[in-house]
């Protein structure tokens, strides 16, 4: 009687311990499939470029239905998904290249927004997320702090833009928010700005964060409404590169010419100031009222990623 016992206790745990292995070979699978069925598409549009056919209807149809077909495969291979406030997923590609011979620089994922896309979230696998990260720091001219993993890479407006496929301006990082990570999460956040050109002296008014757990990478973006009253430092450090910036524009507007050298000049100065006013900020900031609730606001968004 008691070996009898003993057998079907065995058993039976061996059944559960099947059972529970077969939804994850099961998800393996369908991130497999997605993999291959991803990378056959790039290559497919790879060689359509090759060919100077990009244009061509036939393949234009042909890739709007492999965008429709990978955002299911990657659907399935994530498993449901629901964030708090924001909507039904879309597949984050819409380009499967950058140029004529190389694979698009988009992360590929599912985005989720809420109605007025003030706040978004893509979803990825991990397994997806790490190989993306790695070759954004093998690109030309990518930013040394692509390669030093997803906190440092986070200090970098790259990292976002192809991250988050931005439409209309690139998010600058000011300064790091600490939040707290739960048990076996990575969680990073920072505090931004989107914008089209070198922001001067503007103070953020996003913030973003990446999460990492269960297997998937989240990167998330909300707008923010902070009372910044400007830092008297770092607007003493914005001051010198502001007059030199007006200066120069009324200079190269007082010449009118059709071509103008000094336009880069301008624009360098202008870059410059803003890098110097972004490194006070972030001196600064953690000392000001704002921050601590730039910091809540941040947990906030990580738990809508955390799906609460």
């Amino acid at each position: 009687m008691r070996s009898f016992v003993r057998a079907f206790a065995s058993a039976f745990a061996s059944a559960l311990v099947l059972a529970a292995a077969l939804p994850a070979a099961a998800a393996a699978d369908a991130l497999g499939d997605y993999v291959a069925a991803r990378d056959t598409a790039i290559a497919a549009s790879i060689a359509d470029a090759k060919a100077g056919k990009s244009a061509n209807p036939a393949v234009v149809k042909r890739e709007e239905a492999a965008f429709k077909d990978l955002g299911k495969r990657l659907a399935t291979a994530l498993g449901p998904l629901k964030f708090k406030g924001l909507g039904a997923p879309s597949y984050t590609l819409f380009t499967f290249i950058y140029d004529e011979s190389s694979p698009t620089r988009l992360l590929d994922g599912l985005a989720f927004a809420n109605k007025d896309f003030s706040t978004r979230l893509v979803v990825t696998p991990d397994s997806v997320f790490q190989p993306w990260l790695a070759a954004r720091a093998k690109d030309d001219g990518a930013p040394a702090a692509l390669a030093g993993g997803v906190k440092t890479a986070m200090t970098t407006a790259e990292f976002f833009q192809d991250a988050l496929a931005f439409d209309g301006g690139y998010f600058q990082p000011y300064v790091d928010l600490p939040v707290a990570a739960a048990p076996g999460e990575t969680a990073f956040a920072v505090l931004g700005l989107q914008a089209d050109e070198p922001p001067g002296n503007i103070a953020p008014n996003q913030i973003a964060i990446v999460r990492i757990a269960d297997g998937k990478a989240m990167i998330g973006l909300t707008m923010v409404k902070l009372d910044i009253k400007p830092i008297a430092a770092c607007e003493a450090i914005w001051k010198p590169y502001k007059t030199k910036v007006e200066a120069l524009q009324k200079a190269i507007e007082k010449d009118n010419k059709s071509e103008d050298p000094r336009w880069e000049e301008l624009t360098r100065i202008n870059d410059a100031g803003s890098q110097a006013f972004r490194v006070c900020f972030a001196r600064e900031a953690p000392a000001q009222p704002f921050f601590p609730v730039a910091v809540k606001r941040a947990d906030a968004l990580l738990d809508i990623a955390r799906g609460k």
